[in-house]
């Protein structure tokens, strides 16, 4: 891979998607008013950190499953405008909507060093689905751990940022009550999307589904499903620009 030097960023022709930059840096620790961050169309890749930082704006996907109400949904509330060279179909269900292709996002994760390790396209992920006698390890996408924020400036100019699980509540079932709990993630790259070319847009799944990039892999692919609420009130105001921090947990090679 060929690297370019300039004012300690390095830019890596090789990685670009559709006219994409991937832009590395290294690491640092100004407040995010003094950092470098991602213009529209640019991804930056701090492998300090080991963490990728995307660009996006926020919508308000009115009518769709889990937006202010519980549901169940295989569509992430972090995803790309575009996949798979085209418009992305799952594109209106997103809140945070990211302004490069899912493969640039897929292809900057992998330059942290994240693998994936269990991945399949839709079609497959279909017959595997459902926690059942025979379900096995190979049920369940597998990759290395990654945790997810967003952050934004403030109307007080202060900077923000939240977990992506707190922008959501859980509820479940207990004998014959149900209760709201934390929305308690276990997201893993796995990379389907990009791999299979599903052309979803979906970053990271609330639920195990091989359309995105990243899922909750706590159950095996697709069911059962969690029962989640997405509060918009915890979000910034629709067209506000943020910015997707995916940190990474890279493992060593076995």
């Amino acid at each position: 891979m060929v690297k370019t030097n300039v004012s300690k960023k390095l830019i890596y022709p090789s990685a670009l998607l559709a006219g994409i930059l991937l832009i590395s840096f290294s690491g640092v620790s100004q407040p995010e008013s003094e950092r470098k961050l991602p213009v529209p169309g640019t991804v930056i890749v701090d492998n300090e950190k080991q963490e990728v930082i995307l660009s996006a704006k926020v919508q308000f996907p009115e009518g769709k499953p889990c937006i202010e109400e519980f549901g169940q949904r295989i569509q992430a509330f972090a995803g790309c405008a575009t996949a798979a060279g085209g418009d992305a179909k799952m594109a209106g269900y997103f809140v945070f909507l990211v302004d490069v292709p899912t493969e640039t996002v897929h292809e900057a994760l992998v330059q942290l060093g994240c693998r994936s390790k269990v991945n399949y396209s839709i079609h497959e992920g279909h017959k595997r689905g459902g926690l059942r006698p025979e379900t096995t390890a190979d049920d369940y996408l597998q990759g290395d751990p990654v945790v997810l924020s967003v952050f934004w400036k403030g109307e007080d100019g202060k900077w923000v940022e939240r977990a992506y699980q707190d922008f959501v509540t859980e509820q479940t079932t207990v004998g014959e009550a149900t209760i709201e709990k934390p929305w308690t993630p276990s997201f893993v790259f796995h990379g389907s999307g990009a791999i299979h070319k599903s052309g979803t847009g979906c970053i990271a799944c609330p639920c195990d589904c091989p359309g995105g990039i990243i899922a909750d892999n706590r159950f095996p692919i697709y069911d059962p499903k969690p029962t989640v609420r997405f509060n918009m009130s915890k979000a910034p105001s629709v067209g506000t620009q943020v910015y997707v921090r995916i940190r990474a947990i890279a493992s060593t090679p076995e």
